[in-house]
Order: C-alpha cells, then structure tokens, then sequence
C-alpha cells in the first residue's frame, strides 16, 4: 500500500476542452459564458463560467488588535458575512494599490506597507478570475471615515485576535470562503500580530 502522493508528484487529470466560446450575458463588471465543451470521455455539453473584467484582490488587515474584518451585507445570499475586505482593480491600477484602496474605502483603514501573500481562486467550479491576497499592517489610530460604494452595506471595522479565532471559526462566524482562504494564506506565510488584544466584537 502506497502512501499519499505530494502536491508536486500528483497527475493533472485530462483537460475538458471548450469547442466554442459563448458569451450569454455581459456587464461593465464581467462576462458569463455558457462554453460548449468536450470531456475526456468524449461526452459533449456546456460550461458555465464567469469572467471578471479585473482582476480581484482581498487584503488582511493587520494590527495591534489582531486582524480587521467588515460585516457586509451579501444579497446573494440574503445574510450578513463576516469578511476582509476586498474587490477589483481599476483600469491599470496595480493590484498592491487596489488592495490599499479598497482597504480605505470599506473600513477607513490606512495601510502602512502592503505584501501580497499569494493566489486564490474562489470558486473553481464557475469563477474564472483569480484573486490576489495581500496583508496590510495598519494602525487604527489613523482610521479615517469608510467610504463604501453606493451599493455596498458594511459595518465598521471589528477586531480577532489570533487568540479568539479558533473560536470564532468553530462557531461557524465566518463563512466566506474569500475571507477562510486568505486567512490560511495569512497564518501560513505572516507572523501572527505580536501582543495583539481583544477588540470591540459586536457580532
């Protein structure tokens, strides 16, 4: 019995192939297609993907508190999500500045260094686009108001410490898959915050 493989010596799987490209719906934001495709079994059928304009990036606001988090109100699901703050590129903005900006817009927060910790993608199964994760040391001293888009519902900022996070997870309050997976990024690559206290919590 052999034991499991590593990451490095797995076999990519057969490639299922697009025959056509077909684009069903498009927005300023990004494009849906509904591809004809072709399985390694020779089976044919449809695929259905979304294509973001840009390029999305999530960033990990750190600080003495521990780490930053909005509440934002998600229509798709109809419910409050306890997430980092993220979003897209605009135009030719670099992705570093992005992730900076979005941070100020949404909690009000001002980054004093920004480092991308790598690549996730949200949901293999339609989502295209990749998105960038960045950390961001902050100091919420110099907060500034939040300046949200007009279609966006968010709360102000709530602090975790790395203390209080296993709890937090086990007790299901966060449940974005964005927010679970930048923070294994976070944890596996960036120190946790050194002396970090508990902040106001109101969840």
């Amino acid at each position: 019995m052999t034991g499991p493989r590593s990451v490095q010596s797995l076999i990519a799987p057969p490639p299922i192939r697009r025959v056509r490209e077909v684009a069903v719906f498009r927005n300023r934001f990004g494009t849906l297609f509904n591809d004809d495709v072709i399985a390694p079994s020779g089976a044919t059928g449809q695929y259905l993907r979304w294509q973001w304009n840009q390029e999305g990036v999530v960033v990990v606001p750190v600080g003495p508190g521990g780490y930053a988090l909005v509440t934002s109100y998600r229509y798709p699901v109809h419910a409050a999500s306890l997430e980092f703050p993220r979003g897209g590129a605009e135009g030719d903005e670099g992705l570093a500045a992005a992730a900076a900006r979005e941070l100020r817009e949404e909690t009000g927060l001002v980054s004093q260094t920004v480092r991308p910790l790598g690549v996730i993608h949200a949901d293999t199964g339609i989502l295209a686009s990749p998105i960038h994760v960045f950390v961001a040391q902050v100091d919420a001293a110099t907060a500034q108001p939040a300046q949200p888009e007009a279609m966006e519902s968010l709360t102000e900022p709530v602090w975790v410490t790395p203390e209080e996070l296993p709890r937090w997870l086990s007790e299901g309050r966060i449940t974005c898959g964005v927010t679970l997976a930048a923070l294994a990024l976070v944890q596996s690559r960036h120190r946790a915050p050194a002396g970090a206290r508990a902040g106001t919590v109101p969840v």
